[in-house]
């Protein structure tokens, strides 16, 4: 039902591209982004997922292993290095991400210059399955967010999956100034 091949064609050709998942647990999307990205690196704050996907990266064949970095975060920062990702996936996490303007602004530092994020989430309803409501962020307050933080809305899709919303947003090639539009 997360239909991932259509959420990572959502980002484009990944073939010379570096990779990061954000929140990615047991790296559901970290391990399908393998074959089509240059670099993946698998982010979380939780050691028990970093150990887990340590764990499948040594069974890997060995053109993905060299293509593969798990990294333990911290709750408010990524450690992502200055422009190290051309690509960033947020999936069934942005909820649990607290102060999330501040958050994006230090993500978007670990971005190179048109870079792409893609934040996957519950939709704000009742739904069967997903996390209470207290971890779901309606998506009018993801736009708002990701506005203030700075980057450019490419893409908002409410419709692909049935109980997610998916937003493609953009690190301009240039900061904005005071005054440019």
């Amino acid at each position: 039902w997360q239909k991932p091949e259509l959420v990572i064609s959502m980002l484009g050709d990944l073939s010379d591209k570096t990779v990061a998942d954000i929140g990615a647990g047991t790296g559901y999307f970290t391990f399908r982004l393998l074959p089509k990205a240059k670099k993946v690196i698998g982010i979380d704050i939780d050691q028990r997922f970093i150990r887990f996907l340590d764990s499948v990266h040594v069974r890997l064949p060995k053109q993905y292993r060299e293509r593969f970095e798990s990294r333990l975060a911290k709750f408010d920062d990524p450690l992502l290095k200055p422009g190290e990702a051309d690509a960033i996936v947020v999936v069934n996490t942005y909820g649990y991400i607290s102060n999330r303007i501040q958050y994006l602004k230090t993500l978007s530092v670990g971005m190179s210059p048109g870079a792409r994020l893609l934040i996957i989430d519950f939709k704000k309803n009742n739904l069967p399955i997903g996390p209470p409501d207290e971890f779901k962020v309606a998506l009018s307050q993801v736009e708002k967010e990701l506005i203030t933080a700075g980057f450019v809305i490419e893409k908002i899709d409410k419709d692909a999956l049935d109980y997610q919303y998916i937003v493609l947003a953009v690190k301009p090639l240039k900061p904005k100034t005071a005054g440019s539009e």
